[in-house]
């Protein structure tokens, strides 16, 4: 019985393995698809639409079907999201440059400095946002500022995860050519879930206290 139980749990991990293994080259392939900066957006996109559904238990997904599906659909729109966070980033690392060259006020500096950890906090939850609620480019940016600001600590310990994870993956390079994108991906949704559903139980607390207010008025009046 201890045996079979045994074969069972390598057999697990030996699936989890080639599903890593399998959703990270599919990354890379679409990633080169797109021309690289066309695609890496819409492929991150992709692969954290079948990351989620396993998160949540489905782990007979569809792989190649539901990464194909959301990066056609989700090409467009992703991109103008992705872009324009790799403008902003481009923005403030030529005004890095400048600031190095040229020296700056105190200031500028710490304003640049702000800048940037905002421009960190934001990317937690940009595109994890979008798979998880789709929506406009101003609603996706607004919420993700929103979110990744209301939930600072977990922000923080999606910048800190992913750090570790590229550190130790990088560490062996084998491992970060085969697992490098699912599973900062899988630790970032991982992460971030919990974010969503703090937002979900502050929303349903407030809905259930006007809820209780506006009862209560009726009675009253």
């Amino acid at each position: 019985m201890k045996s079979n139980a045994f074969m069972e749990k390598m057999i697990l991990v030996f699936s989890w393995i080639a599903k890593m293994a399998y959703v990270h080259i599919l990354w890379m392939l679409f990633t080169t698809a797109g021309l690289v900066l066309f695609g890496f957006f819409p492929a991150t996109a992709a692969l954290m639409a079948v990351c989620k559904q396993w998160l949540d238990g489905e782990e007979s997904v569809p792989v190649f079907r539901t990464f194909w599906t959301e990066y056609h659909s989700s090409f467009v729109a992703v991109n103008k999201i992705g872009l324009t966070f790799a403008a902003a980033v481009l923005v403030l690392y030529v005004n890095f440059l400048v600031i190095q060259q040229n020296g700056a006020s105190l200031m500028v500096i710490a304003a640049f400095f702000l800048a940037v950890f905002f421009l960190a906090v934001l990317s937690t939850h940009l595109l994890p946002v979008y798979a998880e609620k789709k929506g406009s480019f101003l609603h996706v940016w607004k919420t993700a500022f929103i979110m990744s600001i209301f939930n600072l600590p977990i922000s923080l310990a999606v910048l800190i995860g992913q750090s570790a994870i590229y550190y130790l993956l990088f560490s062996y390079p084998s491992a970060a050519l085969f697992f490098l994108s699912s599973t900062l991906v899988m630790i970032q949704l991982w992460l971030v879930q919990h974010s969503f559903n703090r937002v979900e139980k502050k929303v349903e607390a407030l809905y259930a206290k006007k809820s209780a207010l506006s009862i209560h008025e009726t009675h009253t009046t």
